[in-house]
């Protein structure tokens, strides 16, 4: 997706999306290694997520800019990372190119008037390609988290009680917001298929729309699965159970869902699960004591301990 060419000195920021191999490397390789050589003004991050997750001043500073084209991934998504980073673009003076779906050759044509910016064929990847925007983080952390959608959001707050790791919080005027990008667990998109408005986006996801690519307008809810049967499922793990992998084996007077089926629906990676520190065990414990939700055909019933 690409739009008009904004006015005013243009800059042009390009994003190595470093972490995860979501653009091709050889699209990244050739359009990084044309920029290089053609003079124009560029700036290469590597990676535009980790960027807004520290709300690097740059963004600021590249957002304010009278004529900015992004070269990196998913419109939907770069507008909403730097929204999260508290620095909302000017759309009239941004133009988006998603190498995601866009070859390095159209890309590059379309960089210039004249289409002096040309692609040459390299064999061997370019030194240029592994620099770092986040080479201060004193933690290696991947950054993978949730960038919410204000547009589709209607603020129910599925999302922030489903969430097991306190990514989501509000702010001061009760909009849910995510406040620990940090917190959230890498390749885990559960919020976003919990949510019902398909207002979550985790630009490095693989699948649409939760990669940020546009909602068709038919999409419906998707299925949901209530936060105090996920809360419940993990607190029986804690006590030494394991998670029921077939139908049937939970409580005879709940209807919790089944590992497969938590998986299943939610697409929450074995490792996730089995990730669990002691300390986020006894938040959730402590968290789906105060939020499960008893349904109203099974009033009384209590979970288990």
């Amino acid at each position: 997706m690409t739009t008009g060419r904004p006015g005013g000195q243009e800059l042009i920021l390009f994003c190595n999306c470093v972490h995860y191999d979501v653009i091709p490397q050889v699209v990244r390789e050739r359009i990084l290694h044309s920029l290089s050589r053609s003079g124009v003004r560029f700036e290469a991050v590597a990676d535009l997520c980790g960027l807004a997750a520290d709300r690097d001043p740059r963004l600021q500073t590249w957002a304010q800019s009278p004529s900015l084209t992004v070269v990196a991934c998913f419109p939907r998504a770069i507008r909403w990372l730097f929204h999260a980073a508290g620095v909302p673009l000017r759309e009239e003076q941004t133009r988006f190119f998603n190498m995601r779906t866009q070859s390095a050759e159209e890309i590059t044509a379309e960089l210039t008037d004249d289409g002096s910016l040309m692609i040459e064929e390299r064999s061997e990847p370019s030194d240029i390609n592994h620099q770092s925007s986040i080479e201060n983080r004193k933690s290696v952390w991947v950054p993978w988290f949730p960038v919410i959608d204000y547009d589709r959001c209607v603020n129910c707050k599925q999302c922030m009680n489903f969430c097991l790791f306190g990514t989501y919080g509000l702010s001061a005027d009760g909009q849910v917001e995510v406040q620990k990008p940090s917190g959230c667990k890498t390749n885990c998109p559960a919020c976003a298929r919990m949510c019902p408005r398909q207002a979550i986006i985790f630009p490095k996801y693989a699948d649409s729309p939760i990669n940020g690519d546009v909602v068709p307008a038919s999409t419906t809810a998707q299925p949901q699965v209530v936060a105090g049967d996920v809360y419940e499922r993990i607190r029986n793990r804690s006590a030494g159970k394991r998670f029921s992998t077939q139908p049937g084996e939970s409580s005879p007077n709940r209807s919790c869902p089944t590992l497969d089926s938590l998986k299943r629906d939610l697409n929450i990676p074995d490792e996730v699960l089995a990730s669990l520190s002691p300390a986020e065990m006894q938040r959730v414990i402590a968290k789906s004591k105060a939020d499960v939700r008893t349904d109203p055909e099974q009033e009384g019933d209590t979970p288990h301990e």
